[in-house]
């Protein structure tokens, strides 16, 4: 293998953990600031909430 495609075979490699990491962190910050919003606008059913 040549070193071209070894180094690109790694990137790649790298990337496909990293780009779960970047997925985690939008879907927590998407769903942070719903909460917030939603508490704000009095949206959320605190007794389902905390069931």
């Amino acid at each position: 293998m040549t070193n071209k495609k070894l180094t690109r075979n790694i990137l790649i490699g790298i990337d496909r953990i990293l780009d779960m990491v970047r997925t985690a962190v939008n879907v927590t910050g998407d769903v942070s600031v719903t909460a917030v919003v939603a508490n704000s606008e009095k949206q959320i059913d605190r007794d389902i909430y905390y069931q």
